[in-house]
This record gives structure tokens, C-alpha cells and sequence, in this order.
């Protein structure tokens, strides 16, 4: 059976850098597997780490039906997940009254639902000493408004993921939230958009260094992540002030 690291939400922005850091971290692992909806791009990161064997897997997680070609994989090749990162999410920002119904639909799916049945179809395969990174927000910390559905959706990945870690604390698998704020992704890209001039106002993120650290924590048996002095200063406050206060706070940079 293969020691392998599996990696959601690959194709772009964190999930690359994640797919980085991890091979620069565990060059030993016998397998790394990408998912993302995006193939073309699965198969150009294959091409670059050519020396390694990166395994691309197509998966929507807004479908349900995409899951079926992941369950029989492990089915049949049984591997050893030693590492999960589960990453793959989706944000839309905005009034809600102008939301269309499908990005609000998408959100609860990939950043709700597939986050969950990620987990829950990976975790028979891990083990002893194996564990979990989900990718959360710090909007988890409280409510963010014009990030109405997205806020509420990680919220729901903040609990999932203490609740978890807790039930997995016997098996010693952990399950680290990595909380990070602004990062220039393909979702909220550096200098545009309508919001941009509030957004850039808040202080941007370094990829490839929260990744790194990321990984260094969850190993480490670490619970939260979030990085950034500004961020892990909000998420204090958050704990201290009402929540009404809290998005008060939060539309004046959304």
C-alpha cells in the first residue's frame, strides 16, 4: 500500500502552493494526489513535478455523482493517506439580494458539502500519525457582511473541524484549521474588482510561507493556524465583542 498525500482544490492559488510545500516536505511519499474540476490544469502541474509521481484526479465537488471515480480508487488501490489537505473552496462577495442563485449554491456545496464528504470518504484510509489540513477563513470568526453566505459557510468548516479533531484524538490523527485572511488568489484577486480598494486595505498573505507553516503545525499536533499578526489580532477580538459588534467591524473592509 502507498503512502500518499492528497491535496483538494489543486489546480490554483494555495492548493499549488499546498501541492509545493508538501513535496518539499515529504519527497519521500510514494504518491501525491491533486483533485480539482480543472484537468488542463492538473496535468500541467504533473508535467512540472515529473521527477515525482503526482497523480491528477478530476472531481467537481459541487456534483455528487463526481465522487464515484475517487471512492473506486481507494477501493481498489487501498492506499496510506498521510496527509490530507483539504482545501478546495468557493467564495463569491457581494449584497446577498444580488447574489445569483448559483454562487450562493456553490458555496454551500463545494465549501460545505464537499468539504465533508472529502473528509468522510478519506478517513478510513488514514492512520496513526496521519493528518488533515481544512482550509477555513478568518471570516469563520465571525459575521461578515457582503460575505453573508461565504462567512456562514465557514463558520459551519470551523466547528466541523474542532468537533473532529476531537473525536480523532484516540486514533492520533489531527486535524489542523488553517485560518488565513487576504491572499491574492484567483477568488480575490490582488488590485481588483469592485471591492478592491477596501480589500487591499487589509494586509496580504504570503502563500508558500503559510503553506510551509501550515504543514510544520499540523504535524506538530497544532489545532488553528492563523496567520498573520493582524488576523490572530481579529480573531482575539472576535472572542471578546459581541457578534453584531463584530459585523459592524467587518463591512467596513467588505
Amino acid at each position: 500500500m502507498a503512502d500518499i498525500a492528497v491535496i483538494t482544490g489543486a489546480s490554483s492559488g494555495l492548493g499549488v502552493k499546498f501541492l509545493e510545500a508538501v513535496v518539499n516536505k515529504y519527497p519521500q511519499m510514494d504518491e501525491y494526489w491533486i483533485l480539482a474540476r480543472r484537468k488542463e490544469r492538473l496535468d500541467k502541474l504533473v508535467e512540472k513535478y515529473e521527477n515525482k509521481k503526482v497523480v491528477a484526479i478530476e472531481i467537481d465537488l459541487s456534483k455528487e455523482s463526481s465522487y464515484d471515480g475517487l471512492i473506486k480508487r481507494l477501493e481498489n488501490e487501498k492506499p496510506k493517506v498521510k496527509v490530507l489537505i483539504n482545501n478546495a473552496g468557493y467564495e463569491k462577495s457581494g449584497k446577498f439580494t444580488d447574489m445569483r442563485q448559483e454562487d450562493i449554491l456553490n458555496m454551500i456545496s463545494v465549501n460545505i458539502k464537499g468539504m465533508t464528504l472529502i473528509q468522510r470518504i478519506l478517513l478510513p484510509y488514514m492512520q496513526k500519525g496521519s493528518y488533515t489540513i481544512i482550509t477555513c477563513s478568518v471570516s469563520s470568526f465571525a459575521p461578515v457582511p457582503n460575505q453573508t453566505v461565504y462567512s456562514a459557510t465557514k463558520k459551519y468548516v470551523y466547528y466541523f473541524g474542532k468537533a473532529l479533531r476531537e473525536e480523532l484524538l484516540d486514533k492520533d490523527i489531527n486535524v489542523l484549521l488553517l485560518c488565513p485572511g487576504n491572499m491574492d488568489t484567483e477568488m480575490n484577486p490582488k488590485g481588483q474588482g469592485r471591492q478592491s480598494k477596501k480589500i487591499n486595505k487589509l494586509p496580504f498573505l504570503n502563500m508558500s510561507e503559510i503553506t510551509a507553516e501550515a504543514l510544520e503545525k499540523a504535524e506538530k499536533g497544532k489545532s488553528i493556524y492563523t496567520p498573520g499578526t493582524f488576523y490572530k489580532s481579529y480573531r482575539v477580538v472576535s472572542k471578546i465583542f459581541p457578534s453584531l459588534w463584530m459585523a459592524k467591524l467587518a463591512k467596513k473592509f467588505y
